[in-house]
């Protein structure tokens, strides 16, 4: 499973040409994330760091199942500042978009930290929740669905077009 998540954020980084992206995945209590797969700046340092669900934005997109955009941390109370500085990057902005299994509990996040393309508008959140429902998929061990696979081209579809406006 780490392999696909590690392949997926690489994806999902790329796609966003963000300077990281990464994988935080549920305890099984449901109380903390574990980042377990990342890509980009602060990639190695992230790894393994646990953070309480409602902490940082990451805690809160769990806490609440709903995808946040954050264009200036800076200006964000729910910005955990210093689980950023122990990775050796702090970002400027961040969208996040929880995951869910087949009950509907979030299972993990995932997370897009300064994005370089224009994330005006609500496209960049809806794009980024289809891409983490397919984390879900690959979490459960049931891959991601011929649905997931249209959403999916269907939103590097919509970036490219967007990139060249």
């Amino acid at each position: 499973m780490t392999d696909a998540l590690i392949r997926s954020v690489t994806a999902v980084r790329e796609l966003f040409d963000a300077a990281a992206c990464s994988c935080a995945l549920a305890s099984p209590e449901g109380d903390s994330l574990t980042f377990m797969a990342a890509d980009g700046i602060g990639a190695e340092e992230v790894i393994g760091v646990v953070v309480p669900v409602g902490r940082g934005l990451v805690g809160w997109t769990a806490m609440s199942g709903q995808p946040v955009a954050v264009r200036d941390v800076g200006d964000d109370s729910r910005f955990a500042r210093d689980i950023a500085e122990s990775t050796g990057y702090v970002p400027t902005a961040i969208l996040a978009a929880p995951f869910f299994d087949s009950a509907g509990e979030v299972v993990g996040v995932l997370e897009v930290l300064d994005p370089a393309i224009d994330t005006s508008g609500d496209w960049p959140l809806a794009v980024l929740g289809t891409l983490a429902s397919q984390l879900g998929a690959i979490v459960a061990g049931d891959g991601p669905s011929d649905a997931d696979q249209r959403y999916l081209a269907i939103g590097r579809q919509v970036v490219e077009l967007v990139e060249r406006r």
